[in-house]
Parts: structure tokens; C-alpha cells; sequence
């Protein structure tokens, strides 16, 4: 691990050494869940969507997704 380490302080500066350090490692069963929940809010976000598109004209308000996980306004 020493030697491994030492090698990459060494060569920090090559381009695709400094590639791979750059990213991010994570388990594979965290990536399925950040796909996961991707496709989940896409989903809900193209059901919206058709709700609006099918739905009386200003039935349902537009609220942008920034605003829709506020849960108090603090005064």
C-alpha cells in the first residue's frame, strides 16, 4: 500500500493518473441506487407532465422542484 501510494504522489501530475484520482470510487450497489432514483424522479417528473398536458389550463400550478422540497419558510 506504501509503495502504491508513494507511485501515485510520484506521477500525480500525468495526465491519466490524475484522471482516475480525480473520480469518485464507490460500490456498485450505490451506483444502482443513484440510477435507481434517477429514473424514479424522471418518471414522476414525465407523469407531472402529462397530468399538466391533459389537465384544465391553470388547474395545476407549475412548482419548480427546488420549491417543492421546502418544507417551512422560516420568517
Amino acid at each position: 500500500m506504501n509503495y502504491n501510494q508513494k507511485l501515485k504522489e510520484k506521477f500525480q501530475f500525468h495526465p491519466q493518473i490524475r484522471r482516475i484520482a480525480q473520480h469518485r470510487h464507490l460500490p456498485k450497489s450505490i451506483y444502482g441506487q443513484i440510477k435507481e432514483q434517477r429514473i424514479m424522479r424522471e418518471a414522476r417528473r414525465r407523469k407531472e407532465l402529462n397530468r399538466r398536458k391533459h389537465s384544465k389550463p391553470g388547474s395545476m400550478p407549475f412548482v419548480p422542484e427546488r420549491r417543492k422540497h421546502i418544507v417551512a419558510v422560516v420568517k
